[in-house]
């Protein structure tokens, strides 16, 4: 049984506050019947998520903010001397131990927190500590591929994010066109793998093939400014990046094809829609 994750498991018996469920190596789990809306029967299926409960395996149809392995944004619930509880969406509260800290969590306050089964006690426990910018091999996405997002904060070189709620990759600051803010979500693209297995991303699609969604950005925003845009080929990056969070670069390359299409006139200081 995969403590931690969510998983299809079979009702071995039923009794009036719930059910016992099995996995393929009989393990199992009790689902308390609060989380069943239609009555099941001995041999049915369904998809759980198995958490500890007081050194019990417990199962709840609730879907958790994140899983083993994963990182998500989550509220303190409760600060103690020992650690900390967190929100992460099911019944049961998140434990995050003083010693997984990085800084005091305060209660109410929201925190980026991973996942993980410690190795000594075996139970499911949060932290904020994590490596920047690790070393990753076999990785499920390719250079161009379309990913969510999280912000973690600002480096030297730029942004730390989580890629996919698993991984942990960077924007770097010449890539960043718009306002960012920690634990806000985005969506980014790979923009590349690094043969050290590390990770950079963009807020932007990379290439021509891309460049529909640019000139969607303006088509969008000529739509509400009445058909005219002040922008040319002459503005500034700054000014380009201000209007429409979109480099000087993907700009020209869209009001390029938007003109080509006969959609907007590019005159000296701004474009209009035609």
């Amino acid at each position: 049984m995969e403590i931690g994750k969510t998983q299809q498991l079979k009702v071995s018996e039923k009794n009036s506050s719930g059910y016992i469920l099995v996995d393929e190596h009989d393990w199992k789990a009790f689902l308390p019947k609060i989380f069943v809306h239609d009555e099941m029967d001995e041999g049915d299926e369904i998809e759980v998520f198995v958490y500890q409960d007081d050194g019990k395996l417990k199962a709840t149809t609730e879907k958790p903010n994140a899983e083993v392995g994963e990182f998500a944004v989550m509220s303190c619930v409760q600060s103690l001397p020992s650690g900390a509880f967190m929100d992460w969406g099911i019944i049961k509260d998140l434990f995050i131990p003083y010693t997984q800290q990085k800084l005091k969590i305060l209660e109410g306050k929201r925190y980026l927190v991973y996942i993980y089964i410690d190795e000594k006690t075996g139970l499911i426990t949060g932290t904020t500590k994590f490596k920047r910018n690790p070393q990753y091999v076999d990785l499920p996405f390719k250079k161009g591929d379309k990913v969510n997002l999280i912000i973690m904060g600002e480096s030297e070189l730029g942004w730390n994010v989580v890629i996919n709620k698993q991984y942990i990759g960077l924007i770097y600051a010449s890539d960043v066109f718009k306002k960012l803010y920690p634990l806000s979500e985005e969506t980014g693209y790979i923009k590349t793998i690094r043969e050290d297995g590390k990770i950079d991303v963009s807020l932007q699609p990379q290439g021509y093939e891309n460049n529909d969604e640019f000139q969607t950005i303006i088509l969008k925003k000529l739509e509400q400014n009445y058909g005219l845009l002040y922008l040319s080929d002459k503005s500034t990056p700054e000014e380009i990046k201000d209007e429409l969070q979109m480099s000087k670069k993907n700009f020209k390359k869209a009001i390029g094809g938007l003109y080509k299409d006969k959609k907007i006139e590019i005159l000296e200081d701004k474009i209009r829609l035609l």
